[in-house]
């Protein structure tokens, strides 16, 4: 009997380190669905990968809202019955916009990054619970890492970003608490850093390419049976919380 393909769902995929981590996994033979706010954004995407014969489809998600939240969960119900890989890719930093006051860079933040992680996660469980090997990957940064922030050598240690580094903290912790809850539905729930990348989200100033940066995330979604879970890694190891 033929193996069922396994089915990927990547948020925030239309463009950068997400739709990366789309051609990557969508290259293993994944079918991957591509979620997007803009709907039109992640056709163009998608174009040339199904030109190159890949397995990718975007739907509209949006993980700030309940509805578009439990509309993809409906959707992969329905056509598909179950998920086999969560890649929390969506999010956002604002510390440098200067035309919001603190404290509305961190709710906007939190919204998106925390609470749109933990959104999309619940309404994953259920469909990852019957899959065969399930994995939760979640985007993260070093600049969370309370243990090299205490590090003065580290090359980021004069890098300050409060609501970013919160949000990323935040999904640290979440990562661990996943990995703890989920463990015995044999859910693997690991965190990932891509590095600095060159996205739209940085202006391209980053020194990584977003190929280089999805090799952490492939790595720990197509993770082996007796692969980790609660880790924090990087494309060099483990990564100190």
């Amino acid at each position: 009997m033929e193996e069922k393909q396994s089915l990927a769902l990547v948020s925030g995929a239309n463009r950068g380190i997400g739709l990366a981590i789309v051609a990557g996994l969508a290259r293993e033979g994944v079918r991957v669905l591509m979620g997007c706010r803009d709907l039109a954004r992640g056709e163009a995407a998608c174009s040339p990968l199904r030109e190159e014969g890949l397995s990718v489809c975007p739907v509209p998600l949006d993980i700030t809202s309940e509805t578009s939240v439990s509309n993809v969960a409906q959707l992969i119900a329905g056509e598909y019955g179950s998920l086999d890989i969560l890649v929390n890719n969506a999010g956002i930093a604002l510390d440098y916009d200067p035309s919001l006051p603190v404290v509305e860079r961190m709710q906007r933040t939190l919204a998106v990054n925390v609470v749109g992680t933990v959104r999309l996660t619940e309404a994953m469980v259920p469909l990852l619970a019957g899959s065969a090997h399930p994995r939760i990957v979640n985007v993260s940064s070093e600049l969370a890492s309370f243990g090299l922030r205490g590090t003065p050598t580290w090359e980021y240690a004069t890098t300050v970003m409060p609501t970013y580094q919160a949000s990323k903290a935040a999904v640290n912790s979440l990562t661990l608490s996943y990995a703890g809850l989920l463990a015995d539905r044999g859910i693997k729930v690991n965190a990932m850093c891509p590095g600095f990348t060159a996205t739209e989200a940085t202006n391209f100033t980053g020194s990584r390419s977003p190929e280089q940066a999805a090799v952490i995330a492939l790595r720990l979604a197509l993770l082996e049976d007796d692969g980790p879970t609660g880790t924090f890694a990087n494309d060099q190891g483990r990564l100190p919380w």
